[in-house]
């Protein structure tokens, strides 16, 4: 991993002023410290929650410390295996979150975090989160248009096709971000079975990923930077759609795109990732959440006066609650 090193200085980084500013290190560096965090979140807000929604609502917003320290141990080792579980790990965690989270838009906005899972073959997750019986996203942005052009090839509704590159088609001859419009084309691509365009999309996604912010901080930003998970996810789709143009994709030559991790993934069969971490006793409602069958997103219509659909966010998570005492 030729970014490894990079990585593991920046968040060494992170944790020291961290330490400087506040008087503690985050993320944690270690796992006695990861476990102290995780405890004291436990004693001030979990330990006396009673079981029920809100119960699962704050363990998956508070529990999150093991997502970052996750690469963090995985870079150090240098271990793709590991990586893979760490991917599947913190994928599943970020989308329960975004799943029981109101946004004010439609099933759309998990997408950035879809990305992920498929970096580790979890593709499980569109039946739950981009389930087939949804409409197509009615909105502009280019979330909805990837998420309707995802649902086409997913799931091969191709009766659909013509609706949302339409969508594509113009959304795309406005002034977008380079993320944005290369998602998008790259997603065209494969509707066209275009390896050349997909292959130039791709890097023109590792390009645009260094200009993006992620997060309010300039050191987190940097570490976002370091490795694309979210272009291996979008590489490794194609696969899934369609294995001849798969197999025709020339990958990215760049510091965010692992070339070693994609040939670990061909070596071993492209394995889903599996749950990295095991949180201890006490907090053992955590893996239940983690280990439970997913939900299914819908949508409903809170607002009798507006036609818009919004995710129903409280059916999530009563859902997730339910499956998770099961």
């Amino acid at each position: 991993m030729k970014f490894a090193e990079k990585y593991t200085k920046l968040y060494d980084e992170i944790a020291e002023e961290s330490f400087e500013k506040w008087g503690y290190y985050y993320p944690p560096k270690t796992w006695d410290e990861l476990n102290a965090w995780d405890t004291k979140s436990f004693e001030k807000y979990l330990k006396d929650k009673v079981d029920g929604v809100k119960k699962t609502k704050s363990y998956v917003s508070l529990l999150k410390s093991v997502n970052d320290f996750g690469f963090y141990v995985t870079f150090q080792k240098c271990d793709y295996r590991l990586l893979n579980n760490v991917l599947y790990h913190t994928s599943r965690h970020n989308l329960l979150n975004k799943g029981i989270l109101a946004s004010g838009t439609d099933h759309c906005n998990v997408i950035f975090n879809a990305l992920n899972s498929f970096s580790c073959n979890d593709f499980e997750i569109i039946d739950s989160f981009l389930p087939k019986e949804l409409p197509l996203s009615k909105g502009t942005y280019y979330t909805e248009i990837s998420v309707n052009l995802l649902k086409v090839l997913y799931y091969k509704q191709f009766d659909l096709k013509d609706e949302a590159l339409q969508k594509a088609d113009k959304f795309l001859l406005k002034k977008n971000t380079a993320w944005e419009k290369y998602v998008v084309l790259y997603f065209k691509a494969l509707i066209n079975k275009n390896d050349i365009d997909a292959s130039n999309s791709l890097i023109e996604l590792c390009k645009a990923y260094q200009k993006m912010n992620q997060s309010v901080s300039k050191l987190h930003n940097k570490l976002a930077k370091c490795f694309a998970s979210e272009i291996h996810g979008l590489y490794r789709l194609a696969k899934v759609i369609d294995e001849d143009v798969f197999d025709k994709i020339t990958r990215p030559k760049h510091h965010c795109f692992s070339e070693e991790f994609e040939l670990w993934q061909k070596k071993n069969d492209f394995p889903k990732g599996k749950l990295f971490y095991e949180y201890p006793e006490k907090m053992d409602y955590m893996n239940k959440i983690l280990e439970a069958e997913l939900p299914t997103v819908a949508l409903h219509n809170p607002y009798p006066k507006k036609k818009a659909l919004y995710k129903d966010v409280d059916k999530f998570l009563t859902d997730l609650t339910d499956n998770a005492n099961k």
